[in-house]
C-alpha cells in the first residue's frame, strides 16, 4: 500500500530513518516525552512507527494518528541527534500516509479553520482578536474560553527613533507575518525603529502574505505553496537579507525549498529566496551603528523561540542581546528553549497536553520571580500571557523587540530624565 504511493517525501522519510542508529538522544530533548515518560510520545518511538508504517509492516491506524498528532513539530530532537536526522520528514511522511488511509485525521475544527483563513487578511485577523477578548463573557466551552486572556494585549504605538548618525547604506527587506502583524505589530514598529537606528534602510513589501506555516502544518500544501510563491514574487526583485520578529515564520521562509521537491524551477527560486532570510536579531548583532541599551533595573527572563532556536540555529542572539542591556538583571532559565506548548495552533487543538506543558514551564518562570518575560515569536506571547495569568504571576509579557526599543530610548536619554517614552 505504502509502496504504491511512493513519492519524495516518503524516499526521504526512508534516508532519514536509516540514519536513525536509536540511541534515544533525542527522549530527554522532546517536550511530550518528558511530559509522559511514554516512547510513543517520542521522536524515536514515532520514527518506529512511521518506519513500520512504510515498510508495510504495521497498519496506519488509531495510534499512528494520536501519536503524531500530540507531536509539537518543535523540531528539539534534530538539534539533540548525533546523527543529524531530520525528524520533520519522517513526521511529515508519517502524515502524508495518514491523509490517503486516513483523510480525516488533520480535520480541524472551527477556530484553527478560521484562523487559517484570517491569516491572509492581518487586518480582519485583528478585528476578529478584538472580539476575542470579550470571549470570557460569552457561553465557549472552557479550551475556547482559555483563549480570551492570551488576546488581552494592547499594542501602544512605537515613535519614530532619533536620526541615525550614519547614513543608512545596507536595504533589509523586512516580513511583517500574519498573527504577528495582526495582534502584535508594535514589535514589528519597535524592530524596523531598532534596525534604522542602527544604520540600516529598512523596506517593505506591500504584497507580502502570510509565510504559509499553519496551511502546511494543517495538510494544505498547495495552498501553502501558493503563499510562498507570492512570498517569493514580492521579495526577489530586491537585493538584502529578509528579516522578521517572528521564530516560525523565519522556520517557514527558510523552508521554502522543501515545499517545491518536485518543482525544479520554483525550488531554485525558493534556495534563494531562503538563503536571505534570517531573524533580525543577526542584522542588529553587527550593525553600521552600535546601539546601547538602558534598563530600569528589572528582573527578565526568556522565553525562547522552539523555531528560531532549533530551525534557523539563532537561539543565542535573544540572549546575547539581553546581556547588552545595561542595568537589567537578565535571568536564563533551564528550560528558556524548550517548546511552551503553543506549537502554531497545538494549543487550540491539544489544550491538555500544552496547558501540562505551560504549566511546567511556569512553574520555572515563578521561581525566577522576573517582573518581565521576553518572548520572540506570536505563538509564544500568547501562550506565556495565558500562563502568567493562569499562575498569577506579577509580570509582564512582552516581544523582546519591544524592550529593547525602549531601553535604546532610555540610553539615548538625559541621566536626569525620570521620563520613559512609548
Amino acid at each position: 500500500m505504502v509502496r504504491a504511493m511512493a513519492n519524495v517525501w516518503i524516499e526521504k522519510a526512508l534516508a532519514e530513518i536509516n540514519h536513525c542508529n536509536k540511541c534515544g538522544f533525542c527522549l530527554p530533548a522532546c517536550p511530550t516525552y518528558r511530559l509522559t515518560g511514554n516512547e510513543v510520545d517520542s521522536p524515536r518511538g514515532r520514527i518506529a512507527l512511521v518506519e513500520g508504517v512504510l515498510k508495510d509492516e504495521i497498519s496506519a491506524d488509531d495510534g499512528l494518528v494520536a501519536s503524531l498528532s500530540y507531536c509539537l513539530g518543535c523540531r528539539a530532537c534534530e538539534t539533540a541527534c548525533p546523527s543529524g536526522v531530520q525528524y520533520h520528514r519522517v513526521l511529515e511522511a508519517g502524515k502524508k500516509v495518514l491523509d490517503q488511509t486516513k483523510p480525516g485525521h488533520r480535520q480541524l475544527t472551527w477556530v484553527p479553520r478560521t484562523l487559517l483563513r484570517l491569516t491572509h487578511q492581518p487586518r480582519r485577523l485583528r478585528r476578529v482578536a478584538r472580539w476575542g477578548k470579550r470571549a470570557t463573557r460569552w457561553p465557549l466551552p472552557s479550551h475556547l474560553k482559555m483563549l480570551a486572556p492570551m488576546l488581552d494585549y494592547r499594542a501602544e504605538p512605537v515613535a519614530a527613533p532619533p536620526p541615525a548618525l550614519t547614513s543608512p547604506s545596507e536595504p533589509v527587506l523586512f516580513f511583517h507575518g500574519c498573527v504577528q502583524e495582526a495582534l502584535f505589530h508594535d514589535a514589528n514598529q519597535a524592530a524596523k525603529a531598532l534596525l534604522t537606528a542602527a544604520g540600516y534602510r529598512v523596506q517593505q513589501r506591500p504584497e507580502e502574505t502570510c509565510c504559509g506555516a499553519l496551511a502546511w502544518h494543517a495538510g494544505r500544501e498547495e495552498e501553502a505553496r501558493t503563499l510562498a510563491r507570492r512570498n517569493i514574487e514580492a521579495f526577489e526583485r530586491d537585493e538584502g537579507p529578509i528579516v522578521n520578529t517572528a521564530g516560525g515564520c523565519g522556520a517557514m521562509l527558510k523552508s521554502y525549498p522543501e515545499l517545491f521537491e518536485e518543482d525544479p524551477a520554483w525550488r531554485e527560486r525558493a534556495e534563494r529566496f531562503s538563503e536571505r532570510v534570517s531573524d533580525w536579531l543577526s542584522l542588529m548583532e553587527n550593525s553600521p551603528r552600535p546601539l546601547a541599551f538602558q534598563g530600569a533595573g528589572e528582573r527578565v527572563v526568556l522565553q525562547n523561540s522552539c523555531h528560531l532556536v532549533n530551525v534557523e540555529g539563532g537561539g543565542q542572539r535573544p540572549a546575547e542581546m539581553l546581556s547588552r542591556v545595561v542595568g537589567d538583571t537578565f535571568l536564563p532559565l533551564e528550560g528558556q528553549d524548550r517548546c511552551c506548548g503553543s506549537a502554531g495552533i497545538y494549543n487550540i487543538q491539544h489544550p491538555d497536553w500544552a496547558l501540562k506543558l505551560l504549566d511546567r514551564k511556569m512553574e520555572e518562570v515563578k521561581g525566577a520571580r522576573p517582573v518581565r518575560v521576553l518572548v520572540v515569536n506570536p505563538g509564544c506571547q500568547l501562550q506565556m500571557t495565558l500562563g502568567v495569568r493562569r499562575h498569577q504571576v506579577d509580570a509582564e509579557v512582552e516581544h523582546l523587540a519591544r524592550y529593547l526599543y525602549r531601553a535604546f530610548l532610555r540610553a539615548q536619554r538625559q541621566p536626569e530624565s525620570g521620563h520613559e517614552a512609548g
